[in-house]
């Protein structure tokens, strides 16, 4: 059975291995690995890591009570903890500890690793991914959004022998982390949903965020499969004489293995597209972009040995995901919930399907719009280019939240645009759009995670 035990913290390079009690069953496995005091389970082992704000050595002893199997922590902290009455694995660093336990582990799993990255729409596509593969085989995925150099070694700990796909979600903000974590999980399969305007701030152009994506692609095997979107532009044509390739496209390229091709948005604005000329698939959440996000699962699925009428009959039952497009309808309001991030590539998306909900029911539209975090020197430029587009949208009113949206705002007022308001707190914002709101009308919620703008939900 593989699955993560107490011997295999022998294999960490420079590792001490304190209290390991006398015959104790060092192959009996483990509940599994936690960074967080709060919801750490009796029978895991507590991880201390030192982050930014908190240090994970100051919660072993909750820790401790709660009934942790044994604690990982740094050798600059052991002496704190050398009378405590279980096991401990002492480290020269924690963080990297976590790493190279995730990648030794994940070493004795010949399974397929799905690497999933890309500017806008990872997590929707890996949970169509999920949500398909899983009707024929079990599956581990990136739990939300644990898709950084700490979510991707936790979610590759989860790893057990009953599991036969894994699909781990890579983000990244800084030049050189998709190479890390593709070190780490050792994918056999990559695909890049799209190349857009994200992180700027980090990657300076498209062509760097490219750069940084595409290692995705160089880090899988030559034995290993690539998933090309063919509709960006962004995304070189070919990227590895020895993979295999499939490759999709919404728009109709010829080269395409796998094709979609759009049939209309319904009046919740969800697709209605044909796979491969054979299945027609109603989708149940909104956006065009989504449709390529479903086109890019069912590329993988098909890749698995799935017909298109198995994937028809799991896409048909997926809905949307936590704050990505949902429609929520409360107190005679439409409310496309896009809360969890932002760039001007999704923004757009996310404009175009409260364009066609609203013509549809035909109702005022309302944006209300968040700060787009780490987009660097370009910020405020990017902003104001945004704003200005909302123009074309025949939009009734404008609310922002953010000093790089409210002085976007200043502009279009500075244009004769004078429905644009812009605030301080979700509170005073809140507050006023639910005086400016009325029955029937269609509202975009959006911004980037750190605006946190779902909390404006609760004053509507």
């Amino acid at each position: 059975m593989r699955y993560l035990q107490l011997v295999d913290f022998k294999r960490l390079k420079n590792a001490k291995l304190l209290n390991f009690p006398r015959g104790a069953n060092l192959r009996q496995n483990l509940q599994g690995v936690s960074i967080d005091s709060r919801t750490l389970r009796a029978g895991e082992v507590f991880w201390a890591i030192t982050g930014e704000r908190l240090d994970g050595h100051n919660y072993i002893a909750e820790a401790v009570r709660k009934g942790a199997a044994a604690i990982v922590l740094a050798r600059e902290q052991a002496h704190r903890f050398a009378e405590l009455p279980l096991p401990q694995i002492i480290v020269p660093e924690t963080l990297h500890a976590l790493q190279e336990m995730a990648s030794l582990h994940r070493k004795r799993f010949r399974i397929p690793v799905i690497g999933i990255t890309g500017t806008n729409g990872k997590t929707t596509t890996k949970e169509m991914i999920a949500w398909i593969l899983q009707n024929k085989f079990r599956v581990l995925k990136t739990r939300g959004n644990l898709n950084n150099h700490i979510g991707v070694p936790l979610t590759l700990l989860e790893l057990h022998s009953e599991h036969e796909v894994a699909i781990i979600e890579m983000g990244t903000n800084h030049p050189g982390e998709i190479k890390q974590l593709c070190k780490i999980a050792g994918p056999t399969a990559g695909l890049i949903t799209n190349i857009g305007r994200g992180h700027l701030e980090f990657f300076a152009t498209l062509e760097g965020v490219s750069r940084e994506k595409t290692q995705l692609f160089s880090s899988v095997g030559r034995r290993g499969i690539i998933y090309l979107n063919l509709d960006d532009e962004n995304l070189p044509r070919f990227p590895g004489r020895k993979k295999s390739l499939w490759s999709y496209s919404l728009a109709g390229k010829p080269k395409a293995r796998v094709t979609g091709k759009l049939a209309k948005l319904n009046s919740e604005g969800a697709g209605r597209w044909k796979l491969n000329e054979r299945e027609f698939i109603q989708l149940h959440v909104a956006g065009l972009h989504n449709v390529n996000n479903a086109l890019a699962a069912a590329t993988v699925a098909l890749s698995f040995g799935f017909s298109e009428r198995e994937i028809k009959k799991a896409l048909e039952k997926y809905v949307s995901y936590d704050k990505r497009m949902q429609i929520i309808r409360t107190g005679g309001l439409t409310i496309i919930n896009d809360a969890y991030n932002s760039n001007p590539d999704s923004f757009i998306k996310a404009l175009e399907t409260l364009n066609h909900i609203a013509k549809e029911h035909t109702s005022r539209r309302i944006v209300v719009m968040g700060d787009m975090l780490e987009l660097g020197l370009e910020s405020e430029a990017l902003h104001q280019e945004l704003l200005i587009s909302l123009l074309d949208f025949d939009i009734e009113g404008i609310f922002t939240l953010g000093k790089a949206s409210n002085t976007a705002g200043d502009v279009l007022r500075y244009r004769g645009f004078d429905r644009v308001y812009s605030f301080t707190s979700h509170e005073q914002l809140g507050k006023e759009l639910k005086k400016f709101c009325k029955k029937g009308d269609t509202l975009l919620l959006k911004g980037s995670r750190g605006m946190q703008m779902e909390k404006v939900l609760a004053y509507l």
